[in-house]
């Protein structure tokens, strides 16, 4: 097999394809957690304001 400069342009590309669609699937997940996180906080918390008006405290 020849290793010419097409094949290793070809090989280049095909990296850095994989590596931009693995950083955006982590970026991607990252947002989500942070989402998630907020989300759960803000139900917490929504919760908490729910018992206090039906007496319910802890």
């Amino acid at each position: 097999m020849k290793f010419t400069a097409e094949f290793v342009l070809s090989v280049v590309v095909a990296l850095g394809s994989g590596v931009g669609a693995y950083t955006a699937i982590r970026a991607d997940l990252a947002t989500l957690h942070e989402r998630s996180t907020n989300a759960l906080a803000a139900a917490q918390k929504a919760n908490d304001r729910i018992d206090q008006l039906t007496g319910r405290q802890k």
